[in-house]
């Protein structure tokens, strides 16, 4: 009788899941402060009330089986999602708060694991036990999401795999809807992969549609808010809740003196640092991005196109994502995303893909909430916040570390040599599973 070799990475993959759904639902019940806001507003938008208010919002959720001690602090958390984020998720809206909740978490956990399966599977055949690391490390690392219930691990999954789709060229519409849905619910997150697929015309019509179709369901649930008397006024609500969580000490301050900005990803927490005016680190921030993207642009240009220089763009795509408008810790979790590159980096250029693969790493280890902590306690925290140097070694590393591998990239994109697709036998993606011209 013959017993079947067992595939090692497939059971590693599978150690990390179950380790992540262990994470998460040993303290899913306790927390989820971050599905409160978007689950109670998708039940305003159900039941004619606004999902900008918070005053309109806790009736709905106490309705729903929630109870106080489950509130997020509205002073922190207000709500600024867009309308389409509550029409996305209304169909939970539907389920008592404890059994949404559920249902979340473990909606959350599967997809994130089919999003790590997919990267495993679109990896390089060579140094597969660097890929299955990598993979398995995000895997592990991303209980904290689960945990506090972030609609941000969603959209990340889900772009994840539509990305994969499209480079298998298997299932592309469901691809597609899935983009729709992401973009739908944080279009920070996915867009500018979107539209690489959409300009680079892989499968474009179909990007295109979801692109549209986002549009479409934000312009939906627009119209439905206005269509009641509670909620007609949401456009200034939003408006008014995007103020305060921009002004000085709200929640999306990147300025070091705010203290909640520790986990700020976008440049404007650096920016900030060296000018005092937001529109004049705002400004300095897109100008940075700008420059950044065009010279990403260039390296794309001069590259030979095939399924290793899109793999390694959607890579360097991934970071470049999380610096122009306002991203947290959680959302370095989309760098699941730039694991192919990571190794066809390595693969080619041993020094430089072991320092990406290190740096890609750290992007989801943050000690920086600990440091400032410990320098609260000590007092030191004024000494730090007066050299800016130190503070942004000490406080913005992850920022740095976002830049470092952005130029890694770069560097990786000018100076290899990338195969052409129809000559890559070692990929498990290869033409035609990615047309140019569709």
């Amino acid at each position: 009788m013959k017993f079947t070799k067992p595939d090692l990475h497939l059971l590693i993959l599978c150690i990390a899941s179950v380790v992540l759904f262990a994470i998460g639902g040993a303290r899913v019940f306790h927390a989820s402060n971050d599905f409160v806001p978007v689950y109670a507003g998708a039940r305003c938008l159900l039941h004619g009330c606004n999902p900008y208010d918070p005053s309109q919002l806790e009736p709905e959720f106490f309705q729903a089986g929630g109870k106080p001690s489950d509130l997020p602090s509205w002073q922190i958390d207000v709500p600024v999602y867009p309308p389409s984020t509550f029409l996305v998720l209304s169909p939970l809206a539907l389920l008592r708060f404890p059994v949404a909740r559920l249902l979340w978490f473990l909606l959350n956990g599967c997809l994130f694991v089919t999003a790590a399966g997919l990267i495993l599977s679109i990896c390089p055949r060579s140094h597969r036990w660097l890929s299955t690391t990598l993979v398995s490390f995000f895997l592990v690392t991303a209980g904290i999401l689960l945990v506090l219930g972030q609609p941000a691990v969603f959209a990340i999954s889900l772009v994840i795999i539509g990305s994969c789709l499209f480079l298998r060229g298997d299932l592309v519409p469901l691809g597609a809807f899935l983009f729709l849905l992401s973009l739908a619910l944080k279009p920070q997150i996915g867009g500018f992969l979107v539209v690489y697929f959409l300009v680079q015309r892989i499968y474009w019509r179909y990007a295109a549609a979801a692109l549209a179709g986002a549009a479409v369901l934000l312009l939906c649930a627009g119209l439905i808010l206005g269509h009641h008397p509670h909620s007609a006024g949401w456009a200034s609500t939003l408006r008014a809740n995007l103020s305060a969580t921009l002004s000085p000490g709200g929640s999306a301050d990147p300025r070091p003196a705010n203290r909640q900005a520790i986990g700020d990803e976008n440049l404007q927490a650096l920016t900030s640092i060296f000018v005092t005016r937001a529109g004049q680190f705002n400004a300095a921030a897109y100008a940075i991005f700008l420059g950044l993207f065009g010279a990403g642009i260039v390296g794309v240009l001069r590259a030979n196109r095939g399924t290793e220089l899109h793999l390694v763009a959607l890579g360097a795509l991934s970071i470049l994502t999380l610096t122009p408008v306002y991203h947290r810790f959680y959302d370095t979790r989309l760098l699941l995303l730039s694991i192919p590159a990571v190794v066809i980096v390595f693969q080619k250029r041993r020094v430089l893909g072991a320092v990406i693969a290190v740096l890609t790493v750290l992007t989801t280890i943050s000690v920086q909430y600990r440091v400032q902590i410990f320098l609260l306690q000590q007092g030191k925290w004024q000494n730090v916040l007066g050299n800016k140097f130190l503070f942004i070694l000490l406080l913005r590393q992850q920022n740095l570390i976002l830049l470092t591998l952005f130029f890694l990239y770069l560097a990786a994109i000018f100076s290899v040599r990338f195969s052409n697709a129809a000559s890559m036998e070692s990929y498990p993606v290869h033409e035609p599973a990615i047309p140019l011209h569709r």
